[in-house]
């Protein structure tokens, strides 16, 4: 009988020796208050710390990538002005993205680990790549008004 539980299988081939990951659920800050730009780096970064394959890190990176372009829509839609409405499109790519990165992270935290602190470079995140997307949208939605 094979178990496909990730807390079961073997890890220590797996065991990334860099830096502790990142709580998932202060990813969802970032994203949240900084949008899918902001959101997508950390998880990306969170999800190489946590060892995970190339093709899930892929995997982070085109939810991200899919929840950026689902953002720019929006925005032409709703004519960029409703910030609200388009704070939902980054928390659900971070709800999938999250999902990609559970079990290797329940296994961390089972295993005794500690997180990481987000606090300084979710912070950067918001303010640097958070206003860059917030340019980048409010531009493209006036140059097709």
């Amino acid at each position: 009988m094979t178990s496909t539980d990730p807390l079961l299988q073997p890890t220590l081939q797996q065991t990334g020796r860099g830096p502790a990951p990142w709580r998932l659920s202060s990813q969802g800050y970032v994203a949240f208050f900084g949008g899918s730009l902001a959101g997508t780096a950390v998880a990306v970064a969170n999800a190489l710390r946590l060892g995970l394959p190339r093709r899930t890190v892929l995997g982070v990176a085109a939810i991200g990538a899919a929840g950026l372009a689902a953002t720019a829509a929006l925005a032409l839609v709703v004519g960029g002005a409703e910030l609200g409405l388009l704070r939902l499109v980054p928390v659900a790519a971070y709800l999938g993205q999250a999902r990609l990165q559970r079990d290797r992270n329940r296994a961390f935290v089972l295993r005794g680990g500690r997180h990481a602190s987000l606090l300084g470079v979710g912070i950067a995140a918001v303010l640097g790549l958070g206003l860059l997307e917030v340019v980048a949208i409010d531009a493209m939605v006036e140059a097709v008004r």
